[in-house]
């Protein structure tokens, strides 16, 4: 039996624990529920109205975020788990190997969370198209505690947003050796894209999957199949649509 690498992924992260622990929780709160309402009728209680009223709102409050936890298919292919079916997904990584990111002479990494197939990263048990990525950049972080992580981020052609924490802080010299690779080996742009331009950015992304969609003719499932497959030859038509894109070195 083959090795399904995704449903490897999905348990070492532990996401089948984390949901069984949740819903465990969660039937908990229910159960102090209904205790309290049992004890409402027997005493009348301030107190139990209190509980009532306090697990009540946790449990209303929490219903949307808990489903969507429990029913999201494969947490670790974000994006293409609210597009494919299970077995679709696990399809999607037939005859894909996975072997750790070395980088190159020039451009040397050293971070055991970069793993990549012929079509896929994996950052931290995270997967990401490379076909369907049109900028992407790791960043240095830092915060006051010290226990800055490196968030790598990601704009897909779809027009959506992720980012991707890569577990630890990498040394500044990886982050500029991925970030390098990222566009001399998959053409991928390392460009800083700030907040305030997420959306104007995505907006662009989005129409302009639109229109190819349309083009296409092809619905939402086949087209992203399309893409995952071919599209590193669809990124020049992405870059330019956004207005005053540069690539790297258009400037020198």
């Amino acid at each position: 039996m083959k090795k399904n690498i995704i449903r490897t992924t999905e348990w070492k992260k532990l996401y089948p624990i984390k949901k069984g622990i949740i819903v465990s929780v969660w039937l908990f709160a229910v159960v102090i529920l209904y205790a309290g309402f049992r004890g409402l009728i027997e005493d009348h209680d301030l107190k139990t109205i209190v509980v009532i009223i306090l697990d009540s709102a946790i449990l209303v409050k929490s219903f949307r975020p808990v489903k969507n936890y429990l029913f999201t298919r494969y947490h670790c292919v974000p994006v293409f788990n609210q597009i494919f079916t299970k077995k679709e997904l696990e399809e999607l990584f037939e005859g894909e190997v996975f072997r750790k990111m070395t980088g190159s002479m020039e451009n040397p990494l050293n971070s055991l969370d970069l793993l990549e197939s012929k079509n896929w990263f994996c950052i931290h048990g995270k997967f990401i198209s490379k076909n369907m990525t049109i900028i992407g950049r790791a960043w240095v972080a830092a915060s006051l505690n010290n226990r800055d992580i490196t968030p790598v981020k990601i704009f897909y052609m779809t027009g959506q947003y992720l980012e991707v924490k890569a577990g630890y802080s990498w040394k500044v010299s990886t982050i500029q050796s991925f970030n390098q690779l990222l566009w001399e080996k998959y053409q991928i742009i390392p460009v800083k894209v700030f907040s305030r331009d997420y959306e104007r950015i995505s907006t662009i992304l989005k129409n302009t999957y639109d229109r190819m969609k349309t083009e296409k003719d092809l619905c939402e499932k086949e087209f992203v199949r399309y893409l995952l497959e071919d599209g590193a030859d669809s990124k020049a038509l992405f870059w330019s649509e956004i207005p005053g894109f540069q690539l790297p070195g258009e400037n020198k």
